[in-house]
């Protein structure tokens, strides 16, 4: 075979000067090890971090204890799902296991907790219920799709939703089935219960309101994106991200939409998408993207409060407690923010990248790893206030912890639930 000659067009000298400027401006992005590169993109490219005030802050409006103790009734502890008990203040480590449940799949979300139970949901389509003094199993079905949220209780009844578009409900006692609810589009949502009804997002975008007790639809709105997160309470509407990039806040009494904000992002790559799901308190909306912004933003209005920006995605959902908001991001480090301006307080690197929610118990903050090996995820027990390490578990991967009391700890691995109890 022979090879044509090659022809070569002469490069104008202006054109010439200009290509060289630009490698040489690669250049150094690249030598400078990437921390020069990462100041300038965020310079030209993006919106960057933006510090916050007191300006609509609300220090009386602090996340709630729940008045019902002994529970923790549904994912991210109340209807504000600011993932924190602060009241347990006994509950903290060294703990000694007393039981472990094997679930035979991957545990994703973590249980809820109410009357003696701890209620979850499996990768392999089983709910379960198990004793929450002895770890041993209650009751379990088999659904037709996967659970990718937890349930929550609601009065008698323990609520599921699963990603062939299930909606569930069991008599959390006895297992018995009371209703079911199909959807054609898959549900990743953990109900919000908030009196006699639930709310729900659906991966075709649509948000739900739902009666307790028959599933009856009392409203349907939409919103510019899949609904993969869980809806949060923010005074009389319930607020969600979606991953058209938009976080919405919709009336809880009608469905109406009130406000609907885009997230901040690069001017290259815009707004993002929210898989992680909205906290609320003192009057505000926390909550990242994967575009690495952890957002606040006024609940009333939708303005932005403030941003701070991480170095990787941020699929973690927020706990908030004390002026603190607690989360993780892929870039292996797990952060304490001020709640009103946004400053890292504190930040500790697991080692590994984060993808669950943490949550507070007492004075202890827990968090757990997404290790590219799952045996070696790990879960990490860490002073709420200086992020002090104070134990390691040697299991874990998302949401790693939820108690009822000070009895008993209730720790979520990747296949496994165990219980823990205070040395």
């Amino acid at each position: 075979m022979s090879w044509a000659p090659t022809c070569s067009v002469p490069i104008a000298p202006a054109r010439r000067r200009l290509l060289t400027a630009v490698a040489v401006i690669v250049a150094l992005l690249i030598a400078a090890g990437g921390v020069l590169g990462v100041g300038l993109m965020r310079g030209w490219f993006d919106s960057g971090t933006v510090e916050g005030t007191t300006e609509g802050f609300e220090p009386e409006a602090a996340p709630q204890v729940s008045e019902e103790p002994g529970s923790w009734p549904e994912y991210g502890y109340n209807p504000e799902r600011t993932r924190a008990n602060t009241a347990l203040t006994g509950l903290r480590p060294p703990y000694r296991r007393v039981w472990a449940y094997d679930a035979g799949s991957l545990v994703e979300f973590s249980p809820v907790l109410a009357d003696g139970r701890a209620i979850f949901g499996t990768n392999h389509k089983r709910a379960v219920a198990l004793d929450l003094e002895t770890g041993r199993e209650l009751w379990s079905h088999t659904l037709r799709g996967r659970i990718a949220s937890s349930p929550a209780i609601a009065g008698d009844l323990a609520i599921f939703t699963s990603i062939r578009g299930e909606v569930i409900a069991f008599d959390a006692a006895t297992g018995r089935r009371v209703w079911e609810r199909r959807f054609g589009a898959a549900i990743e949502s953990s109900p919000l219960v908030i009196g006699e009804s639930f709310y729900i997002g659906t991966l075709s975008g649509r948000v739900l309101r739902m009666a307790v007790a028959n599933g009856r639809i009392q409203w349907s709105a939409q919103a510019k994106g899949d609904v993969k997160s869980s809806l949060a309470r923010a005074g009389a509407n319930v607020v969600v991200g979606d991953y058209g990039g938009h976080i919405n806040a919709f009336r809880m009494s009608d469905g109406a939409l009130v406000w609907q904000r885009e997230s901040p992002g690069t001017r290259l790559s815009g707004a993002g998408r929210f898989y992680a799901g909205p906290a609320v308190a003192y009057g505000r909306i926390y909550l990242g993207n994967i575009n690495g912004r952890m957002l606040a933003i006024d609940a009333g209005t939708g303005r932005t409060a403030w941003v701070r920006v991480f170095d990787d995605y941020i699929y973690a959902s927020a706990a908030i407690a004390d002026r603190l908001v607690y989360v993780g991001s892929y870039d292996t480090r797990f952060y304490a923010l001020d709640a009103v301006t946004g400053r890292v307080r504190w930040a500790f690197d697991a080692g590994e990248r984060i993808s669950g929610s943490a949550t507070v118990i007492g004075d202890v903050v827990y968090v757990s790893t997404i290790a590219r090996n799952p045996p070696d995820g790990r879960t990490f027990m860490l002073d709420a206030r200086t992020g002090r390490r104070l134990a390691t578990f040697p299991d874990g991967r998302y949401s790693p912890a939820v108690a009822a009391d000070e009895d008993l700890l209730v720790l979520t691995g990747v296949n496994t639930v165990y219980g823990l109890r205070p040395r």
